[in-house]
């Protein structure tokens, strides 16, 4: 019997406490893209919902969480905020080193730098040197661990 040969990541999962919270941070720090699903009230404020898409595994299991899909650049991996049922607190040493990671320009890198240190964001390590390139790693506002370099071409 032969082995499967995977053709791509589809997408990564991101447990979050706050949809909202996690969003901005995601979109208005990291500047990835909404890819759905949201709707928005007649107040113009979003309002997350189980997408249709969904409903097959929300009809078997009875239940399915808000999520928020995302992309960043040009990439057709998606990254999917899920909320958590219950809000946890988390840590590097919890978790030990699982992380996801990102690649941006040097000159988004920096700029993120920037960004970061006016929003609060709590840095673990770096930047270090690391190939001819520099990485860093922080945590969202859930306490995920992030790893970012500035390796990705313009």
């Amino acid at each position: 019997m032969g082995k499967i040969n995977l053709k791509r990541v589809y997408h990564i999962g991101i447990p979050v406490n706050d949809l909202e919270r996690a969003e901005h941070f995601y979109v208005d720090l990291l500047g990835m893209r909404v890819h759905g699903p949201m709707a928005f009230k007649e107040d113009g404020k979003r309002n997350y919902r189980v997408s249709d898409d969904n409903r097959p595994w929300r009809d078997e299991l009875g239940y399915w969480p808000e999520t928020l899909r995302l992309c960043c650049g040009d990439d057709d991996v998606e990254v999917v905020l899920v909320k958590r049922p219950k809000p946890i607190n988390r840590d590097w040493k919890e978790d030990s080193f699982n992380h996801t990671a990102f690649s941006a320009t040097r000159e988004d890198f920096d700029l993120f730098l920037t960004k970061a240190k006016e929003w609060g964001v709590n840095f673990h390590l770096g930047p270090i040197g690391r190939k001819g390139s520099r990485t860093l790693y922080f945590f969202d506002p859930d306490g995920n661990y992030i790893q970012m370099d500035d390796r990705a071409k313009r």
